[in-house]
């Protein structure tokens, strides 16, 4: 076992550091730390958890909290405009207890339509063989389930054949022609007119004239 060398007195041996500019050596100076810039509250805080009202201070300065824009409320939706009512045709119909009769002499009256009346007055001022509602036709709807479908007024020739099926309606609506189309799928084989007032009205005019 060694000692320490002679001469040195118990002390430990001399350092050798590198000394600077001052005689100030590497070892002799403590190593300086940057500090964060910022609030205490920003080292280490979660902004998640910032308390309500709390402002957030940032490089540039304080920056205050700015509330969303206002709830607009909704537009007005402007008031649809009525539509003009429709100008009624007027027809010149007999008195309701006119009595008609079709081409198997039987009397007919019809006091509950004026457009009825009309029409069976038209045909006999022309000289038209016809029957009201002879038979109904069976109408297959899309579901499989049957329907009866009858028109007004069935016009015959001389052989006794159908030859114009008639529809007296007071307007056009989606029912009748829903009905009638599947009337003209079904039973191509057959003709058909709707009389409304216009077509009427049109029909017992000066040039008004029938097509069969």
């Amino acid at each position: 076992m060694t000692g320490p060398k002679k001469g040195s007195r118990g002390r430990a041996p001399k350092r050798n550091t590198a000394q600077g500019r001052g005689g100030i050596t590497r070892d002799s100076t403590r190593p300086v730390r940057r500090e964060k810039t910022g609030s205490g509250a920003e080292q280490g805080a979660n902004p998640a958890r910032r308390k309500p009202g709390e402002r957030e201070e940032g490089k540039t300065g304080e920056r205050s909290f700015k509330p969303g824009p206002a709830r607009q409320a909704p537009p007005k939706v402007a008031k649809k405009k009525p539509l003009p009512e429709l100008k009624r045709v007027q027809l010149d119909a007999p008195p309701p207890d006119t009595v008609f009769r079709d081409r198997d002499g039987e009397a007919l009256t019809f006091p509950e339509s004026a457009l009825k009346r009309v029409a069976a007055r038209l045909l006999t001022e022309k000289n038209k063989a016809w029957r009201y509602r002879a038979f109904p036709f069976p109408l297959f709807t899309d579901r499989g389930s049957e329907q009866a479908f009858s028109f007004d007024f069935y016009i015959y020739d001389a052989e006794d054949s159908v030859i114009r099926l008639l529809l007296v309606v007071p307007f056009e609506s989606r029912e009748v022609w829903d009905r009638v189309g599947r009337f003209k799928r079904q039973y191509p084989m057959y003709r058909y007119e709707l009389w409304t007032p216009e077509k009427l009205a049109q029909l017992q005019g000066p040039r008004g004239r029938l097509d069969f």
